[in-house]
C-alpha cells in the first residue's frame, strides 16, 4: 500500500504554524511546515480562491480526498481555472491539476536529513512532502523551502562568524609614536583562515603576528578563533613571557586545538624597545621584506625567507637561530600571506612574487593612513570580475 494512501487529514489540525512551531526547533521540518488547511478535490475553485483570499503569500494549496491528502495545487492554476468557463466545464475536480506529495514526513524529522536524502535520490526542487504530527495532519513542505530555509540559515551563520571575526581583527591597534602600523586583511569569502594580532606585554614591548591557517571557510576560522582566544589569554593574564616561549605556547596551542594535518604558517615579530631590537620567528609564512635606510636618502631591502617550520607541526622548535632586526628610524618591514601572490584574474593569471615584491616596494612611499585603500584598488585592479581564491592579509611596520 502507498505511503500516502493510509494518511488521513484531521480536522482539528491548527489553524495557524505560529501554534504548532513552538514546539519544534528550528532544524526540524515542523519549524516551517506550511500549515494551511487542505481542500477538496471536489470543492469550487471559486470557493476554494476565497479561502486563501486573505492570503496573498500561498502559493500553493493542499488538497485532500476521502480524508487522504494528496498533494498541492498551484495558486496559478486555480486563478486560470476561475477564469475560464471552458476548462471548469470540462474539468470537474482538481485531480488533474495536482502536484503529488512524494512522502509523508514527521515533523520531528531534521531538515538536514531530509534534504541530504532528496538530493541523493535526484528529487527536484518542486518535490512535496506531507508533514505530520502525533499522526495528524500539520501541512505541507517543499523541498525548495527546505533549500531556500537552510541556506538563509548557513548565511546568518556565516554573517555572525565574520562579525565575530571582523571583531576579533578590528581589537589590534597600537597608539605608539615610536612606530606606525598598518594591518590589512581582505576575505575571500565571509570568513577564512588569516588572522594577524597585536600583543602588548609591556609599554616596550610588542608581538605583531600574521598567520594563514592551512584551511579556508569554517575549518580556518575555528583555528583562528582558537589564536584569538589564545591572544585574549595572554591579555587577560597579564603574559610577559619573552620571544621563545610565546612561540612555544602558541605553537602548543595550535598543535592541542587541532587534528593532525591541520598547521599554520605564521611570522611572529617581537618588537623590544628597550634593546632597540626585533627578533622574527617565520614559520613558513611568506617572506618577509625588509627595508633599510641608508646614507644619501637611499633605500635597499632584503628578503627573510622563512627559516621555521609551520606551527602545529612540531613539538618543540630551535629558536636560537632567529633572526634579529636592528630598530632604526625609516626601518620598514612587510609581511603578507600567500593570497597576494596566488590571486588570479579573469584569464587565471597569477599575480606572482615578482608583482608581489614590485606592489610593496612601490608602497614604500605610500602613508600608512593610505595604504589599505591602496591595496584594496591594487586586488579589485588585478582580480576585477574574478573572486579571490584566498584571504589576503598584509602587515606593514614602519618606525620613527
Amino acid at each position: 500500500m502507498d505511503r500516502l494512501s493510509i494518511f488521513w487529514y484531521d480536522e482539528r489540525m491548527p489553524q495557524t504554524a505560529q501554534d504548532i512551531g513552538r514546539l519544534f526547533s528550528p532544524l526540524q521540518i515542523g519549524y516551517i511546515a506550511e500549515c494551511i488547511e487542505p481542500i477538496n478535490a471536489n470543492t469550487n475553485v471559486d470557493w476554494a480562491l476565497e479561502m486563501i483570499a486573505d492570503q496573498p503569500d500561498v502559493e500553493e494549496v493542499p488538497v485532500e480526498r476521502d480524508g487522504t491528502v494528496l498533494g498541492v495545487v498551484p495558486r496559478a492554476i486555480l486563478n486560470k481555472l476561475a477564469g475560464s468557463s471552458w476548462t471548469r466545464f470540462w474539468q470537474k475536480d482538481l485531480d488533474a491539476y495536482i502536484i503529488k506529495a512524494t512522502e509523508v514526513l514527521d515533523a520531528t524529522t531534521y531538515i538536514n536529513k531530509v534534504i541530504t536524502t532528496a538530493l541523493s535520490e535526484e528529487q527536484s526542487e518542486a518535490t512535496w512532502y506531507v508533514v505530520q504530527h502525533r499522526r495528524s495532519y500539520l501541512g505541507m513542505l517543499s523541498l525548495r523551502r527546505m533549500l531556500e530555509y537552510t541556506n538563509a540559515i548557513r548565511t546568518q551563520d556565516l554573517n555572525r562568524a565574520s562579525e565575530i571575526q571582523d571583531w576579533l581583527l578590528d581589537k589590534s591597534s597600537v597608539k605608539d609614536k615610536r612606530f606606525d602600523l598598518c594591518l590589512f586583511n581582505a576575505m575571500a569569502h565571509e570568513i577564512g583562515g588569516d588572522f594577524y594580532r597585536v600583543y602588548q606585554a609591556d609599554k616596550d614591548r610588542y608581538l605583531v603576528g600574521c598567520f594563514d591557517v592551512a584551511g579556508k571557510n569554517i575549518s580556518g576560522a575555528m583555528t583562528t578563533m582558537a589564536l584569538g582566544a589564545c591572544f585574549a589569554a595572554f591579555e587577560l593574564f597579564q603574559y610577559v613571557g619573552n620571544a621563545s616561549n610565546m612561540t612555544h605556547r602558541i605553537n602548543a596551542l595550535i598543535k592541542n586545538v587541532n587534528p593532525p594535518g591541520i598547521f599554520v604558517t605564521a611570522v611572529l615579530f617581537y618588537l623590544d624597545f628597550t634593546v632597540n631590537q626585533i627578533r622574527v620567528h617565520n614559520c613558513g609564512f611568506s617572506p618577509v621584506l625588509i627595508f633599510v635606510p641608508r646614507d644619501e636618502n637611499k633605500i635597499s631591502y632584503k628578503i627573510a625567507y622563512p627559516n621555521l617550520p609551520p606551527l602545529g607541526i612540531e613539538d618543540e622548535y630551535d629558536l636560537s637561530d632567529s633572526l634579529i632586526i636592528p630598530i632604526s628610524r625609516g626601518l620598514r618591514i612587510c609581511a603578507y600571506s600567500d593570497g597576494l601572490t596566488d590571486m588570479k584574474n579573469i584569464y587565471g593569471e597569477r599575480y606572482g612574487e615578482e608583482q608581489t615584491t614590485k606592489l610593496v616596494k612601490a608602497l614604500h612611499n605610500v602613508p600608512v593612513k593610505s595604504l589599505k585603500h591602496r591595496l584594496e584598488s591594487e586586488i579589485q585592479s588585478w582580480v576585477g570580475t574574478a573572486s579571490l581564491a584566498d584571504d589576503v592579509t598584509l602587515v606593514d611596520m614602519r618606525f620613527n
